[in-house]
Formats: structure tokens, sequence, C-alpha cells
């Protein structure tokens, strides 16, 4: 799920112990979170919205991105 718009319950993600990892600040955040949340038992849907998203791109590739994916191969080992 892409983490352009998450919406949680925060009692429900304290009771559940599922917080944002620190190690992922930009890169692979949401997939983390995702993946935590899935781990926790809750549920996880989509909604449709409509956006704009005014990126180049520049920040997709790069020594962060590769950091973060390692750090993410290390927690998950996938």
């Amino acid at each position: 799920m892409d983490g352009v718009f998450i919406a949680a319950r925060a009692r429900t993600l304290r009771e559940r112990g599922v917080r944002f990892d620190p190690r992922f600040s930009f890169h692979f955040y949401d997939t983390d979170f995702c993946r935590s949340c899935e781990r926790a038992g809750l549920r996880m849907g989509t909604w449709p919205i409509a956006l704009t998203h005014r990126s180049a791109g520049e920040n997709w590739a790069g020594p962060a991105w590769d950091d973060a994916y390692r750090a993410y191969l290390e927690k998950w080992g996938e």
C-alpha cells in the first residue's frame, strides 16, 4: 500500500504494538508499516482517492533508497 494516505485509529495501533520503524524515514516506511499491521492481525484496505503527484521522482533512487532496502530485507527477510 502506498503511503500517500494512511489512516488508522491510534488507540488500535498502540494496543497492537504497531509503530512506524524509525529506520524507514522515507523509503519503505509504508511497506514496513503495512507488514507490521498485517503481522499484528489488523485489517487493511484501500480507498479510491484522486490526487496529483507533482514530483519529478528525484528521491527514488540513490544511497538512501539502497540503505532503506537493506534495512527492509534485514527486518523482513524478503
